[in-house]
């Protein structure tokens, strides 16, 4: 595992590294757009293929792609030091680096494939790190962004309960349109987007339990005490009166781009 760099995040995950895979939805499958991209890959490819997963936090994903990919090069990139030896643990296979996304220490066309899961709100540059993405990138290469989709989801439990989240999302987290137009001007080719939403219902109880724990939560770190205390108690009441289940929506972001073939 590599070393070096500062920068503030909305979490300091150093400091919730021990945590953060005990907290929900932190499973990981073999990505499936890493398995779109090796069907489209001649059948000797995959043994000499690099993959690198930017912002990779304890590694879940990178280590569940490893089972598909055992002769591949597999590159994890965090900030955070902490989160980085949770990964290590798991697999000492992977390269670990520690270092800002927005300047990885990589040299140009290194990466067939780049990843960047629920991360992009938290990069301070963002089009220092799209750019550094089509740099690292060899020519045909594909990088892939899943993120949630704040302007698509006012429903969203943690906006029911703590609202002024909501007005912090929107300035972190980019409309897709902009995205998109970013990394074709950047010189991206077949860049797609889709959202995903999803309408369910929350068990009141289980959702307190989890927004206790409130350093484990960014959305939650980026407000103000007074209104975080605020929503714990609106979340109580509703329990005393007798409230069970919440309607809830969410949507997810994913945004494919292309290399142009043929590019060095």
């Amino acid at each position: 595992m590599t070393m070096p760099s500062t920068a503030q995040t909305r979490v300091q995950y150093d400091q919730i590294a021990h945590l953060y895979d005990a907290q929900p939805y932190r499973e990981k499958k073999v990505d499936p757009h890493l398995l779109a991209f090796l069907r489209q890959q001649p059948a000797d490819t995959p043994s000499s293929l690099a993959i690198l997963d930017l912002c990779c936090g304890t590694g879940n994903q990178l280590v569940v792609n490893r089972s598909l990919l055992s002769q591949a090069r597999l590159v994890g990139l965090d900030l955070s030091y902490e989160m980085l030896a949770q990964a290590h643990r798991k697999a000492q296979d992977i390269l670990w680096v520690q270092a800002d996304s927005s300047r990885p220490p990589f040299l140009d066309q290194r990466f067939d494939f780049i990843s960047n899961q629920f991360a992009f709100h938290h990069v301070h540059d963002k089009e220092a790190m799209l750019t550094a993405m089509f740099r690292l990138l060899r020519s045909g290469g594909q990088f892939v962004m899943i993120n949630l989709a704040p302007h698509e989801m006012p429903g969203w439990i943690y906006y029911r309960y703590f609202p002024t989240a909501l007005t912090r999302e929107l300035q972190d987290f980019l409309p897709h349109d902009v995205i998109v137009a970013m990394l074709r001007q950047l010189g991206f080719v077949n860049v797609t987007w889709t959202l995903d939403h999803t309408t369910t219902e929350q068990d009141l109880q289980q959702f307190l339990d989890i927004v206790c724990q409130r350093d484990t939560c960014s959305q939650l770190l980026t407000i103000s005490d007074q209104a975080y205390q605020a929503g714990l108690q609106q979340i109580g009441n509703e329990l005393r009166q007798g409230h069970r289940m919440v309607a809830t929506e969410d949507c997810l972001l994913t945004v494919c781009a292309e290399k142009p073939c043929g590019l060095g």
